[in-house]
């Protein structure tokens, strides 16, 4: 959520197996890295680049090709083959014709290997069906959730700043072509929920509570400017739009609250991808679980900093644990039980964990929706029982005409349903419409939440 405007780029990352790591150490490298860049001091960089994978928890895709970029300068042009053909392994794709440092490696008979393995990553994948357009060109629909009590879906809108009920058609069927138009009414939110781009949005059914976020994003336009940096969590009655309590963030350190979840006793655990922050609004002392009744006495509360673009938090089975995405290195896992402990979950190297906005738990599996790989894509990362590990993946959506720039996920009624073709990639820094550009109607896809149980056409990224 929101990386593409203000995520850390955070472009050398890492390379060696480390479940945690110092990130004040990682600041220094990278500010020295940045340095060598500069001078184009290319022994250094290497040097450099050696020593912060030593210290990440894993593999990335930026890793790779500035490893490759690196030796290329220094005309190692076999060890730079070798880096870009571990992140073609990701199944990912690249235009090195397009990179001025890597162009080189074009010319390279190891090459073309590698390029084909690389066109046959940018082949469609094909397991989810438009459901319906959202007739609201503009709405750009960030989050989605599902209201159980109503068999509706909800979704927040940035360009609108509100929050939308979506019923999908009566005809709907998994073999329509999407252009069928899903039926929107806006819920009847008060002039507080509104006043800035509402970003997350999650029903919690035992309390009728939609929970929602908004946020004054910086450089943004829409709100007043003195507004910027600000931004809230709100409470919403889901009967009547009036606010029942609001959790607010004051502009210093300016935050972006992009993304949420509800536990089943209603405990919610939000995320700032601009501040590097995650927060819980557990219950009251005496309560298990976050009772209305009490929601004015609740408090939100900071369980983690120093985070890179934290976006969709994610509880563990066990209740024990928080899987939170960072956007430029892997996913997180917050100790819940006390002591704030922050690993990464291990995978295997051909697997890629960067670039996920919305992720979603079904089972022992998380579905990832990365916007932040090329291609982008809808990923299902198989868990091992215990959940500690990635055990591999598999592709369920890309490079589909009707994906656009998916951002969530969120399951029903035996479906993972996407928030698809948003919108975020027809728009400037400020949320204006680029100059040429032209929204087009966002789609919800779905596909069966069982798609890989049984044997089929999938692709699949195993431990080696």
């Amino acid at each position: 959520m929101i990386k593409r405007l203000f995520v850390l780029f955070l472009s050398l990352l890492a390379a060696a197996p480390c479940l945690s790591f110092d990130r004040a150490h990682f600041r220094e490298l990278n500010k020295k890295a940045r340095e060598f860049a500069k001078q184009r001091d290319w022994p250094g960089m290497r040097q450099i680049l050696i020593e912060i994978g030593k210290e990440m928890p894993a593999l990335t895709p930026v890793y790779a090709l500035r490893m490759a970029s690196v030796e290329t300068h220094l005309g190692n042009k076999l060890a730079a083959l070798e880096w870009v053909k571990r992140y073609a392994a990701m199944g990912l794709t690249y235009d090195l014709a397009s990179d001025d440092d890597l162009k080189p490696l074009l010319a390279e008979a190891g090459w073309k290997k590698i390029a084909a393995e690389m066109q046959q990553n940018a082949s469609p994948v094909l397991h989810a069906d438009p459901v319906c357009a959202l007739p609201i060109a503009d709405l750009m629909p960030e989050d989605l959730t599902f209201d159980n009590s109503s068999g509706s879906f909800i979704v927040s809108s940035i360009q609108r700043h509100s929050l939308y009920r979506v019923s999908l058609p009566r005809a709907s069927s998994p073999q329509n072509d999407g252009r069928q138009a899903c039926t929107l009414e806006e819920l009847p939110l008060e002039a507080q929920a509104k006043r800035w781009p509402a970003m997350a949005v999650s029903f919690d059914a035992p309390r009728n509570l939609v929970w929602m976020t908004a946020s004054a994003m910086p450089d943004f336009s829409g709100f007043p400017k003195e507004d910027e940096g600000k931004a809230a969590l709100l409470a919403i009655d889901s009967h009547s739009g009036k606010v029942v309590r609001r959790f607010d963030l004051e502009s210093s350190p300016p935050a972006v609250l992009g993304d949420m979840s509800i536990s089943p006793d209603g405990t919610v655990y939000v995320s700032d991808s601009l501040g590097g922050r995650v927060f819980r609004v557990a219950g009251t002392p005496d309560r298990a679980g976050l009772d209305k009744a009490k929601l004015d006495k609740a408090k939100m509360e900071m369980i983690a900093e120093d985070l890179f673009s934290p976006q969709t938090p994610v509880l563990a089975a066990d209740g024990k644990r928080l899987f939170v995405p960072e956007y430029p290195l892997g996913i997180a896992v917050i100790d819940l039980t006390g002591n704030g402990k922050i690993t990464y979950l291990s995978h295997p190297e051909n697997v890629a964990v960067t670039g996920i906005d919305g992720m979603h738990r079904v089972g022992d599996s998380l579905i990832g929706v990365q916007n932040g790989t090329e291609p982008e894509r809808v990923v299902r990362f198989r868990l091992n029982h215990a959940q500690t590990e990635i055990e591999a993946a598999e592709v369920v959506e890309q490079s589909a005409p009707a994906m656009g720039e998916p951002t969530h996920a969120v399951a029903a009624n035996g479906y993972v349903y996407v928030s698809a073709n948003v919108g975020w990639d027809k728009i400037d820094d400020h949320g204006k419409l680029k100059e040429g550009a032209s929204f087009t109607a966002p789609l919800l896809l779905r596909f069966p939440v069982n798609v890989f149980e049984q044997p089929g056409d999938a692709s699949v990224y195993h431990r080696p």
